[in-house]
């Protein structure tokens, strides 16, 4: 792959190209035929490539044409659905018609019918709700059509449809090849297609997940592929952190009975055999409840234990007498089940499969409880009245070295954020550090491009001055005011994006009742039905906390303002980031400046990045943090984000906002007065 090949990418991304006869309205930029050229330098040496696109930039077609020319196999990882459904329904069908081109989308197991497990279900099931059972009976129907097995090709299948878990595909549940369904299962056919595909959609999830297979099992469910470029690449650490960490929770140890007696209602077993079995389950199921219920009693009790954040550390649990010896009992007996279930394996694979569960939940357990590994940072999260318990990596870099970048092939991470400022130049240093790539013995490339839209013209920074200090009670009652004035400009059309719930709900309670446009919650509806209602009114307002900051594109007038509460700071309450810190700390790092100041200015760019995503779209972005002005780490957000005109002033932003509204009406306007 030489200078050749990049000289017919450049013609094909360029005035009148291939491209531009395929999309009439494709407009070239120099900023994506840049990225396209270190797309290609990186496919040809097998060298790490870091490229931050802003928005605009056209980046997925900047890889997908190198990766055609390229003429291998790729695995193109993203970080959302949309995207997804992007690559799938809308580039990828573009370029099959220029190239011979074959692509396949594979997803997570949990998005498939196991037929072995819906078998089993159907002989008895259960519901949550009565209502469920049209559902259900629809649903019948639809496996004895489907092709596919994947729920998102069930029309009208609510999300919330409690049995989905009960007959859906999992990694823990699945027999293999051993399986009586193996020729006739979902998760098959779809590696099958893949198989067959030149381009592979995933997406983190079911790359990380595959990943971690193939460390411990040297075969995954991905084929083998050439490239791996990892778009939306800023979430991937905190991903990759859940992956590769261990976990002991309630519902795991309540998904391995419910299967275990689903299995013996068949009458696998003898009626005397079967009430031994019985007892091995409710003696493990017994001592599971106590310790997890230990667990959850100790942190409940504890002076912070009213917090919001639902994270826990472990550490001032260990060796808890109560939780130790209630650990050890539910171990034994999670090793006395797995003893009982072997003994059957012979008679059906099925046990074998329950048997391995209950190992693997007892070691998990055991693993988290000694937190004796120095490696791993030993935390938990209250769900209601669920407990789950986790052991998570401290650092990626030893497992990504082993598992990814020691395998000799181009790698591509892209996202409209992933550099920080630091001074004059663009810094990849945090996302390098999360993802160890220090460690790594790879060339590494950077490329930080700006947005290809006009932020100039078409947006406005707003950073009041007279708020109080985040941190102090009054600030939501004074913020929400400001929210009030700056939604009277944009007439709704906004999202209020909030750093917590608390934050989102006084705000709604002080604003809901008062704003003459409709008013949407998260929560209140699935997120894809807030936003379908949220672009089929123009004036609605979106009041909504880090799920909406990224992987939403409402492009229009839908949305004209962005409003954000404050600098999304992590907790220091989480035990995840007060142990990373700590470890910082140790080695002489600056905690602040090295991690706690980039993952907020990504944060923020994210969110803020949700207005302008086309040419035609104006408005207002407002952060409502005095801080930006106070402190000096001010300056790092605001030359980080997209440059856009910032002012202080209110009449600023609305005779910003009528000009932009004139224009748009076709009666001319004067300037916006902001410098």
């Amino acid at each position: 792959m030489g200078d050749n090949f990049e000289k017919e990418v450049r013609q094909f991304l360029g005035p009148r190209g291939p491209l531009q006869r395929l999309l009439p309205r494709y407009e070239p930029r120099p900023e994506q035929s840049e990225m396209a050229g270190a797309v290609l330098r990186a496919l040809a040496d097998q060298s790490v490539l870091l490229v931050e696109a802003g928005t605009g930039t056209g980046k997925t077609l900047a890889y997908l044409v190198p990766a055609i020319y390229a003429g291998q196999r790729v695995v193109i990882s993203t970080g959302t659905k949309a995207l997804q459904e992007q690559l799938m329904r809308k580039d990828l069908p573009v370029l099959g018609r220029e190239f011979n081109l074959h692509a396949a989308l594979m997803k997570g197991r949990g998005n498939y019918v196991c037929r072995r497990r819906h078998r089993e279900f159907a002989m008895n099931p259960t519901f949550r709700f009565r209502e469920e059972i049209t559902v259900y009976d629809r649903l019948q129907d639809w496996i004895e059509s489907t092709d596919s097995g994947d729920r998102a090709d069930m029309a009208g299948l609510p999300d919330d449809f409690s049995a989905w878990r009960e007959i859906s595909s999992t990694s823990e549940q699945c027999l293999g090849q051993k399986c009586a369904f193996f020729k006739e299962c979902f998760i098959t056919a779809m590696r099958s297609r893949a198989q067959a595909a030149d381009i592979i959609v995933v997406n983190h999830h079911l790359f990380l997940a595959d990943l971690a297979i193939r460390g411990q099992a040297g075969m995954g469910l991905i084929p083998d592929y050439h490239t791996v470029i990892f778009d939306e690449a800023h979430s991937l650490p905190d991903i990759a952190t859940e992956y590769f960490g261990r976990q002991a929770n309630s519902w795991r140890l309540a998904d391995l009975l419910q299967d275990a007696r689903r299995v013996h209602k068949l009458g696998s077993l003898p009626a005397g055999e079967l009430r031994a079995v019985l007892k091995a389950m409710d003696a493990a199921e017994e001592a599971g409840a106590a310790v997890f219920k230990a667990v959850g009693d100790k942190v409940r009790s504890l002076p912070d234990a009213a917090g919001e954040n639902p994270r826990f550390s472990l550490k001032p649990l260990r060796n808890h007498p109560t939780i130790t010896e209630e650990g050890e009992r539910a171990g034994a007996e999670l090793k006395l089940l797995a003893k009982v279930f072997d003994d059957y394996a012979k008679k059906d694979e099925v046990f074998g499969n329950l048997a391995e569960r209950a190992r693997s939940l007892g070691s998990d357990l055991a693993f988290i409880l000694g937190q004796a590994d120095p490696d791993h940072i030993f935390w938990g999260e209250l769900r209601g009245r669920s407990v789950a318990l986790r052991a998570s990596p401290a650092e990626l870099g030893p497992t990504l070295n082993e598992l990814l970048f020691s395998e000799n092939r181009p790698i591509i991470f892209t996202s409209a954020t992933l550099a920080v400022r630091a001074g004059a130049k663009w810094s990849f240093q945090h996302f390098r550090d999360e993802l160890g790539l220090g460690q790594a013995d790879r060339q590494v490339r950077e490329l930080c491009l700006p947005s290809s839209y006009n932020w100039k013209e078409q947006a406005v920074l707003y950073v009041p001055k007279g708020l109080p200090d985040p941190t102090r009670p009054e600030f939501i009652k004074e913020a929400a005011a400001e929210m009030e004035k700056i939604l009277a400009i944009s007439q709704g059309r906004a999202f209020l994006l909030f750093t917590s719930y608390r934050n989102l709900e006084a705000a709604w309670r002080l604003l809901s009742d008062r704003l003459p446009w409709p008013t949407l919650r998260q929560g209140d509806a699935p997120k894809p039905e807030l936003l379908e209602r949220f672009r089929d009114d123009e004036h609605s307002v979106l009041f909504a906390t880090h799920s909406f900051w990224e992987g939403v594109d409402v492009a229009g007038q839908s949305l004209s303002c962005v409003v954000i509460d404050k600098l999304p700071f992590a907790s220091p309450g989480d035990p995840l980031l007060a142990a990373r810190l700590d470890r910082l700390k140790a080695r002489g790092g600056n905690a602040f400046g090295d991690y706690q100041l980039p993952t907020a200015v990504i944060s923020l760019k994210q969110g803020l990045g949700r207005l302008i995503r086309s040419r035609e779209d104006f408005g207002i972005l407002a952060v409502l943090d005095c801080r930006l002005h106070t402190r000096n780490y001010g300056r790092t957000f605001i030359s980080s984000l997209p440059p856009a005109p910032l002012t202080a002033s209110i009449d600023d932003v609305r005779k910003f906002f009528a000009a932009r509204e004139s224009a748009r009406a076709g009666t001319g306007g004067g300037g916006a007065g902001v410098e």
